[in-house]
Order: structure tokens, then C-alpha cells, then sequence
């Protein structure tokens, strides 16, 4: 019987292929993953995953928002209420909305209100490209700084639609994602004492509110006023958006 041997330099070829491909499938991991060395990817900050909702202090502090995006009644009586009692507010205001209101919105920027973006068309942004999403802000960006002289850095998306993707697209242009911590719910026009109520007992240091000045909200104005009273009785200070950030670090949530 003849015995067959083999070579001791196949044996070393061999061993030699297999670390090849070892090192290989370690390169694909990283390219794959980069900057994991355990061939996962790092998990996204909370700020590339949610949306901003409140801003975590003690102080009793806390943003009034309104969104606007129809309508020339409701607009003109939520501003001139808010000036009246001395209130710092925030207004998410649409592209065609400023467009076709642009007296208003200067004189609200002039008045010392912050005036940001709720976007262009009131689409959902998780139903556009990411593209599709910044072409939305960018088009109400340009209309809104050519009225206040200011670009806006915070968007409301429609709807308060969003996802990680759309996050990322207005993060790209500059843009953080706003949505709230206490919703009043005063676009469904549930009535003006549940508007109130929820305002007045949801409402937690740092919040930021949800309230509308369009048009199709009829009791917006009505609630308003005992809102501001009630919550200057709880110790509230209320102020614009980006002084709100100036309290504590920002806290995004889904």
C-alpha cells in the first residue's frame, strides 16, 4: 500500500489562505460599520433619533409655541393678546402663510417674538425624501428671513410628523426638530375649559407648549387669556424658545 504525503509548503499556503480570509471578512465588518470594532453599529444620540420636547431644569420656566398656517382672525388676536399681558411666545409660522402675511410677521419679529419655521407645504415629512424634506424648510427659510431678518433654526414639521431620517435632513441645514412636551390640544377645539386644563395642569419646568393661531382653531384666543393668569400664579416664567434653551440642557424625546 502506498502512502501519499503532503507537502509542508501546501500546509503553510493553507494556513496562510485562511488567515487571508479572516482578516478580509474583519475588513468587511468595519467598512460595513466604521468606526465599530465590534462589527455593530453605534447606537444614534438621542438628539439624531427624537424630537426636541422640553428642556430639563428645576426652574420654572417654560415656552409658549403657536403654530400658524391658515387664516388672518385668530393670527391677529393670539399676537395682540400676548403683547397686551407682557408674554414672550414663540410662532411656528408656514412658508405661504408668511408670504402672504408678511406685515404681521415683521411686526411680531420686531415686537421681540421668535418667529421659526413650520415648514412649506403642510405635508407629513416622513412621507418626503430626505431631499424633499429640506427643499420644504429651505423654501420657508428664504421667505422667512427676508421678513425678519433672521434664519429661523428650529422647525415644527407638519403634523409633528418625524423619524431619525428626517431629523438627519433638517440637522444637515441646520435645523433642529421642535416639537412639544404639553400638546393643548386647542386645534381640535374641544372646548375652551379643556384647553385650560390641560395647559394649566400638564405644564412641568422646562415645558414647551403646543398651541395654534390658524384660523380653524376658534378658542385659541378665548383660552389664552387664563392660561397666562394662571400659570404667572404657579410661578411661570414664560419666554421665547431660544431662551428656553439658555435653562438647561435640551431633552429629546420620541
Amino acid at each position: 500500500m502506498r502512502i501519499y504525503t503532503v507537502p509542508h509548503h501546501w500546509w503553510r499556503q493553507f494556513i496562510a489562505g485562511l488567515v487571508m480570509l479572516g482578516l478580509a471578512a474583519l475588513a468587511i465588518g468595519l467598512i460595513r460599520n466604521p468606526g465599530s470594532t465590534a462589527g455593530t453599529a453605534a447606537p444614534l444620540a438621542p438628539g439624531d433619533r427624537y424630537s426636541l420636547r422640553d428642556v430639563v431644569t428645576s426652574k420654572k420656566v417654560a415656552a409658549l409655541t403657536f403654530d400658524i398656517s391658515w387664516g388672518t382672525v385668530m393670527p391677529t388676536k393670539v399676537f395682540d393678546l400676548l403683547k397686551k399681558d407682557h408674554v414672550a411666545a414663540t410662532f411656528f409660522v408656514s412658508g405661504p402663510w408668511a408670504k402672504q402675511n408678511a406685515g404681521l410677521v415683521k411686526a411680531m419679529a420686531q415686537a421681540g417674538y421668535e418667529v421659526e419655521s413650520h415648514g412649506w407645504a403642510h405635508v407629513n415629512y416622513t412621507g418626503l425624501s430626505s431631499s424633499g424634506v429640506q427643499e420644504n424648510i429651505m423654501k420657508a427659510n428664504q421667505v422667512i428671513q427676508e421678513i425678519t431678518g433672521v434664519r429661523p433654526t428650529f422647525v415644527r414639521p407638519p403634523n409633528g410628523d418625524f423619524s431619525p431620517r428626517t431629523i438627519a435632513a433638517a440637522k444637515a441645514i441646520g435645523y433642529t426638530t421642535v416639537t412639544w412636551g404639553t400638546d393643548s390640544i386647542d386645534w381640535m377645539n374641544p372646548g375652551v375649559s379643556t384647553i385650560i386644563r390641560r395647559v394649566v395642569t400638564r405644564i412641568h419646568p422646562g415645558d414647551i407648549v403646543l398651541m395654534h393661531a390658524s384660523d380653524t382653531c376658534k378658542q385659541t384666543d378665548l383660552a389664552l387669556p387664563t392660561i397666562i393668569q394662571d400659570l404667572r400664579q404657579q410661578g411661570y416664567q414664560l419666554v421665547t424658545l431660544k431662551q428656553l434653551m439658555t435653562y438647561g440642557p435640551p431633552n429629546y424625546r420620541g
